[in-house]
């Protein structure tokens, strides 16, 4: 059964007469006969009596035309769907993401989007809270994966879905007093320098609003983005680190000691998107990647059921 059949038995039905029909159609009315003879005989019933003008249904073809319709009506939503897909499997995408989500998460996040989207293209952006807002703001990042704090700084409102927590460590140069105790205090820390996760004290930064929100009055000496170089000025005795647990997993940590917080801090983390992603299929198929994915080991999932 063809659907050009189909096509020709509506436009019958419709019109009431195969000439009116070959007009719709842009089929000649001899090729019109055809495909309705040729649908009676798949069908094995006659559909329509031809001595009556206009054409009428046949008892066989009034019980026949709303399945008739209906095929039609799938065939066009299968289409549509099918274009859907079309757009959605070609084309590139960016996600922003700070460092150690970059490496503890976003891995499991691109293996799962290239299986489902193997010809989508992500360019991946790495940067600091700030780098990443701006990506978001002016582009070219529809989607990114940052902590909640600081808010983020905008000309345009974000979208925002919660991922998970993780606690927030301690890293101690090994000759210092505090380093082998299991857990630490803020009140350890008074007077003490620290080196904190960011790139820039007047974007602010998670640590800092951490430790001011506890009522700690931090002597922030050093600033950086990169887990690596934090453990490094920390190992060589430049002062005492406070970051976030995913950044120490992807780093040697030979030559310091990393403490618990007590009582503990954590920080959340979240996937932002900008309001241009209702433009983009392929990132709107990627934040959905992103909110499906489990989060890293260590963490405590925030994702509201279903993803």
């Amino acid at each position: 059964m063809q659907m050009e059949w189909i096509q020709a038995f509506l436009a019958v039905a419709d019109r009431g007469g195969f000439t009116a029909a070959s007009v719709q159609l842009y089929r000649s009315q001899g090729r019109v006969s055809s495909y309705i003879a040729a649908l009676e005989r798949e069908l094995g019933a006659r559909l329509f009596d031809r001595d009556q003008r206009p054409v009428r249904l046949t008892a066989a073809g009034e019980a026949f035309v709303d399945h008739a319709r209906a095929m039609v009506e799938d065939l066009e939503t299968g289409r549509e769907a099918m274009a859907a897909v079309q757009q959605l499997t070609r084309g590139d995408v960016t996600l922003a993401a700070y460092p150690s989500a970059g490496a503890a998460f976003v891995p499991e996040v691109l293996r799962r989007f290239s299986d489902d989207f193997p010809d989508i293209r992500v360019e991946l952006v790495e940067q600091a809270v700030h780098g990443i807002d701006v990506a978001l703001d002016e582009g070219p990042a529809l989607v990114a994966v940052r902590p909640t704090l600081p808010p983020p700084r905008s000309t345009h409102p974000f979208g925002r879905s919660l991922l998970w927590r993780e606690p927030m460590c301690l890293v101690i140069p090994e000759a210092h007093p505090l380093a082998g105790q299991d857990v630490a205090t803020l009140a350890d820390l008074r007077g003490e320098p620290l080196v904190v996760s960011g790139s820039n004290l007047r974007y602010d930064t998670d640590a800092l609003r951490l430790l001011m929100h506890q009522g700690a009055e931090p002597q922030i000496r050093l600033l950086s983005d990169q887990p690596q170089l934090l453990v490094g000025l920390v190992r060589n005795g430049l002062a005492i680190g406070f970051t976030n647990q995913l950044a120490l997993e992807s780093v040697r940590t030979d030559g310091v000691s990393v403490t618990q917080l007590s009582p503990p801090l954590h920080q959340q983390v979240a996937v932002y998107w900008s309001a241009a992603l209702a433009g983009s299929p392929a990132a709107t198929a990627l934040l959905d990647t992103v909110r499906r994915t489990p989060p890293p080991a260590g963490t405590t999932d925030l994702r509201e059921p279903g993803g």
